[in-house]
């Protein structure tokens, strides 16, 4: 889902009363505030923004109704914002908030709603970058990114169906991201979902296909399921080296698929090394456990007799 901030389509003061000068000045702090984030976000310098998307929320619970559209789009613009500075968890949280007041705002089976679910998706995945996988908070975090992008997923296929490309197209971004923090299991069935509906639409020879083929295949590569991979990747490229006309995102895909491909037989060398050490391993316990069976216990050593007392 393309991402874009969102604005506050009316002039602020419009929508506030001022008929105290307190409520003037935190007017003017709050305008002045927004300016200035909205300023710098659209100059691309989050990093400066932030304290001004801050500023802005704070303010503006004096000003506004804290489920008001006004407060949704204020909320779901600092989460964003402290996404883009890398503070993920505090994003992911702030998320939480967003969803609250939009679940009210919009409904709870709004595209605007599925929106919020899609980022606070982005931003749990990305808590787990650089951890190991096996850590209980990356479990939790991995499990709260998968919630979200589901969530997403169901309301889009309620309002447009899940056979509809606007429901593949979420499923295969969503894998997109899953696959690149790790999370490859949840991410394969969104590729599948994906695959089947670009499949049926589009036939095999066209870029979504290709796309969610080149996905999939680069799943299995992963976990060294050799067979699966190359019948993935090789659809990815027959589809790819079919189209008239390639562009740079064509080009870039068909090498990177070949590149996978070239590659199968080193992980599958691999793959078969590693199953040869394991039933190696295998065999010399049993070699052991045999022969523990076969000998038995020696017999324990007498003891020394006591001293006798002089």
């Amino acid at each position: 889902m393309r991402k874009t901030r969102i604005s506050l389509f009316f002039f602020l003061f419009a929508t506030i009363n001022t008929a105290f000068p307190q409520a003037e000045n935190i007017t003017k702090q709050f305008n002045d505030a927004y300016r200035s984030f909205q300023s710098l976000n659209e100059e691309g310098k989050p990093g400066e923004s932030l304290e001004f998307a801050k500023q802005a929320l704070d303010l503006a619970q004096s000003l506004f109704d804290e489920n008001s559209e006004t407060m949704a789009a204020l909320s779901y613009n600092y989460a964003l914002n402290l996404m883009d500075v890398d503070q993920n968890k505090e994003s992911a949280r702030e998320f939480s908030k967003t969803v609250r007041i939009y679940e009210q705002v919009f409904g709870r089976n709004s595209e605007s709603l599925a929106s919020v679910y899609f980022d606070e998706g982005r931003a749990s995945s990305r808590i787990n970058r650089g951890k190991p996988a096996g850590r209980a908070n990356s479990r939790v975090n991995s499990q709260k990114s998968k919630r979200a992008f589901e969530k997403a997923i169901n309301i889009i296929g309620e309002i447009y169906g899940t056979s509809s490309l606007n429901f593949a197209d979420i499923n295969i971004q969503a894998g997109i991201i899953l696959s690149e923090e790790f999370n490859l299991g949840t991410a394969e069935n969104f590729f599948e979902k994906a695959l089947n509906i670009y499949e049926n639409e589009f036939g095999r020879d066209n870029l979504y296909t290709a796309l969610a083929n080149f996905h999939l295949g680069k799943y299995h590569f992963m976990n060294a399921n050799v067979r699966k991979s190359e019948n993935f990747l090789a659809d990815a490229i027959t589809g790819l080296e079919s189209l008239e006309i390639k562009d740079d995102i064509d080009q870039v895909l068909l090498t990177s698929a070949h590149g996978l491909f070239d590659r199968l037989n080193e992980v599958k060398f691999v793959r078969e090394e590693y199953v040869r050490e394991l039933e190696e391993n295998s065999r010399e316990l049993a070699r052991r456990m045999e022969a523990m069976r076969n000998n038995p216990t020696p017999a324990r050593p007498p003891q020394p007799a006591a001293t006798q007392a002089q």
